[in-house]
């Protein structure tokens, strides 16, 4: 089973991908379009590189065209799909445990807001997908993944925000946090701000849900 970073081509801190890397172990990279320059910058040689290639330049693509263990899927632009979309596609059909994506948020919010919605369809696939960057880290909750543990000295995040991602979601529990909740119902239509900007107390935190999707997110100023 593959673990997947897909480096897409929104805002990248170049520093903090490059720590990133070094922390977690990837046995393949998807470069998407203009992720392609962060790539190359961070000295990365990707699997595979998607895009219709209209923010990269012709000429560092032109470099990885010309390396044989590089795969090159090009795409037009007129097409139904984002291509961060279609790497993340690519990393579910390459059966895929985790994907992790950076360069999905900031700049435009609209791509961001679809990057987010990507965690939906890489969970109904039974894979566990997180969008990263400095300032936050975002996960969803459900089907087979109902819990989480969350370490308070290894995460680089002050806040945690819980945000209901369907209409319901059942029976959130919380522990080791601030502010924590027993067994408690989200709605999608009211309490919107409950879970907004929570802490890690104790060393060890604990998030449980019993049914629906719960957005997790972990953030900084």
């Amino acid at each position: 089973m593959k673990h997947t970073l897909i480096i897409s081509g929104g805002h990248i801190n170049l520093e903090f991908a490059g720590n990133y890397m070094k922390q977690n172990e990837f046995n393949r990279v998807i470069a998407v379009d203009g992720g392609l320059l962060a790539a190359d910058r961070l000295g990365v040689v990707p699997d595979c590189i998607v895009g219709d290639f209209d923010t990269v330049s012709p000429l560092l693509l032109y470099k990885y065209e010309q390396m044989d263990n590089v795969t090159i899927k090009r795409y037009r632009p007129e097409k139904d799909y984002s291509d961060t979309y279609i790497a993340m596609k690519a990393a579910i059909e390459e059966e895929s445990l985790s994907v992790h994506i950076i360069g999905a948020l900031g700049g435009r919010f609209d791509h961001s807001l679809a990057n987010v919605q990507l965690l939906q369809y890489a969970l109904n696939h039974g894979i566990e997908s997180i969008l990263v960057s400095e300032k936050n880290r975002i996960r969803l909750l459900g089907d087979k993944r109902q819990n989480i543990i969350l370490e308070k000295r290894n995460s680089p995040y002050k806040y945690v925000s819980l945000l209901p991602f369907t209409d319901k979601v059942s029976s959130v529990t919380t522990m080791g946090m601030k502010y924590n909740i027993n067994n408690h119902d989200f709605y999608i239509n009211k309490e919107i701000s409950l879970g907004i900007s929570n802490e890690i107390l104790d060393e060890v935190a604990e998030i449980r849900i019993a049914g629906g999707q719960l957005l997790l997110v972990e953030s900084n100023d």
